[in-house]
């Protein structure tokens, strides 16, 4: 036998195995590298700056959408995902929403130049109402998702539940789902007709046939719900954990509510959360792997990627948002008053102040409430003496709630300033503030006195509670105006109490339109404390400005 004829034998039953191998799959499979984009929480904000003080933050659509375009540059299969509360928040959303509906929505209009692929529903996407929300994701060139929000009647989606992408030649399935909270954040009139299922329940059923019968190769979960904890329970509000501990066949969990940058895993599954207000954006990078006709994730990896102050602003960003802009800096330059008094959020952990004074009259105004409780503000709030303009007093009520009236007995009142009291720790110890209270989750009350004693423990905390000058008693009954937000269960003060009634009376207007009916109507204000409570032992102003969130 020639060495040609044995080159040619040999050659051929290389061919011959190497066809063996590829249709038995014993060979390297294909790979895929896809890349998932996170976003969420933007609530509106647009430019790398602090709407209120001016000052510069490396956050907002401007720089996201600049990291967006890069990392979609340096790989072609990336998909764009957000977890909604999109719509909501800042003041360009309310301009655009009540005084300019003709202008496109802000970020809907970025997403749609940037190409994404689906939005989870937020609660606070529902703050104008299902018409609203029904307009704006007309405009949306993309799904609005959320697979456990049903009709009251029938148990319908209220919304598409998931949405269907190929890719690189896979596909994918996006699944949203929105937290089943939303009764406790918002208006009932603002989701009439529909109900909030538990998003792990729901999804125990729909994972295992969109795996079956969809032929799903990848499958990603966008969710307005934050991480949650284990073992969780049935209508956790945060729940990413729990979805991952309870059902199998997700890859990827990008989540949201709760603002705070994630870039975790739970039985290898990422769960990535993009800080709140595009201070940082989720990435995942996802390997494929090609066998037998399917693929399968093989590997996974996610981080957090910030802008930074040498981050450029996106151009085009700029350019669709340019005329709401412009329509929102003449509203919030509107002037206001001439304030006669410093308006600091600092000591409103400390003891009564002019600010808080501020926010009291205009709800006593407004329901004719002997009582009034409010939360603390930011410690960066300060608006000085002099001049002001409505941008100022828009930081005090930035969201979208009203006043409510409700009548409590002198046994609850004692119980809600005792859960307001939770906020402290010991007063010696190192750390003054409960890190696990928000700050708007802390309230005071004004129209009686009181003491509250550091040295105790919470329940006991409550000292000489009195009512024009008489110590109060459990049988009294008083009016009380407070925030809708809290009459629907927010921060838990009417479970706290046992408050299960109705309220007395509902303000047609916002909060912060009350505010600016009050200040506007006024050409000069002072405002002075009423001292109606002090903590013991007292607190130092030092350690509060260190300490104050």
């Amino acid at each position: 036998m020639t060495h040609l004829r044995i080159a040619r034998l040999q050659k051929t039953c290389f061919v011959f195995f190497l066809a063996l191998l590829l249709s038995t799959g014993l060979l390297s499979a294909q790979q895929l590298k896809l890349q998932v984009l996170g976003t969420t929480d933007l609530h509106g904000h647009v430019l790398p700056q602090d709407t209120y003080s001016m000052q510069p933050v490396n956050k907002g659509w401007a720089k996201l959408a600049t990291l967006i375009r890069q990392a979609k540059a340096e790989n072609p299969n990336t998909l764009l995902i957000d977890s909604g509360d999109t719509i909501e928040g800042e003041p360009i959303n309310y301009v655009r929403t009540r005084l300019r509906p003709d202008l496109a929505e802000p970020s809907i209009a970025v997403m749609n130049e940037l190409g994404y692929s689906a939005m989870a529903i937020g609660n606070h996407d529902f703050n104008w109402g299902l018409d609203v929300l029904r307009s704006v994701e007309k405009q949306a060139k993309f799904p609005f998702l959320s697979a456990n929000t049903v009709t009251v009647k029938g148990g319908k989606a209220a919304f598409t539940p998931w949405t269907k992408v190929n890719i690189g030649g896979a596909t994918v399935i996006i699944v949203g789902f929105t937290t089943p909270g939303i009764p406790r954040w918002e208006e009932p009139e603002n989701y009439a007709g529909l109900a909030f299922q538990d998003i792990v329940e729901t999804a125990k059923v729909l994972i295992p046939r969109l795996r079956e019968k969809e032929k799903a190769d990848v499958i990603i979960v966008t969710m307005h719900s934050g991480l949650g904890t284990l073992p969780g329970q049935m209508g956790d509000e945060n729940c990413a954990m729990r979805l991952v501990d309870q059902v199998p066949g997700i890859d990827l969990i990008l989540s949201g509510h709760t603002h705070l940058p994630i870039s975790s895993q739970h039985k290898g599954i990422p769960i990535l959360q993009g800080a709140a207000h595009g201070r940082a954006l989720a990435v995942a990078d996802l390997t494929l792997q090609k066998t037998q006709g399917r693929w399968r994730v093989m590997a996974s990896q996610g981080r957090l990627v910030q802008p930074t102050a040498d981050t450029p602003q996106d151009a085009q960003v700029l350019e669709l948002t340019a005329a709401l802009r412009l329509a929102t800096e003449t509203y919030l330059n509107t002037g206001a008053t001439n304030l006669l008094t410093d308006l600091d959020g600092r000591w409103c952990r400390l003891e009564d102040t002019p600010l808080a004074q501020l926010l009291h009259a205009v709800q006593r105004q407004a329901t004719g409430a002997q009582l009034s409780a409010v939360s603390w503000t930011s410690a960066h709030t300060f608006i000085p003496a002099g001049p002001t303009s409505i941008r100022q007093f828009y930081t005090l009520q930035p969201y979208e709630n009203q006043v409510a009236r409700i009548r409590i007995t002198g046994k609850q009142l004692r119980s809600y300033l005792e859960f307001s009291a939770r906020a402290y720790n010991f007063s010696h110890e190192p750390d003054l503030f409960n890190k696990s209270v928000a700050f708007y989750d802390v309230d005071q009350i004004d129209g009686c006195a009181y003491v509250l004693d550091l040295s105790q423990p919470v329940g006991r905390r409550v000292k000489n509670l009195a009512f024009q000058g008489q110590p109060i008693q459990d049988e009294q009954t008083f009016s009380l105006a407070l925030s809708t937000f809290r009459l629907r269960g927010g921060g838990g003060y009417m479970a706290a109490i046992g408050f299960a009634g109705q309220a007395e009376f509902i303000t047609p207007q916002l909060s912060r339109n009350l505010l600016f009916s009050y200040v506007l109507s006024r050409p000069s204000l002072a405002l002075a404390p009423v001292n109606s409570w002090r903590t013991i032992p007292a607190l130092d102003r030092e350690r509060i400005m260190q300490q104050a969130r």
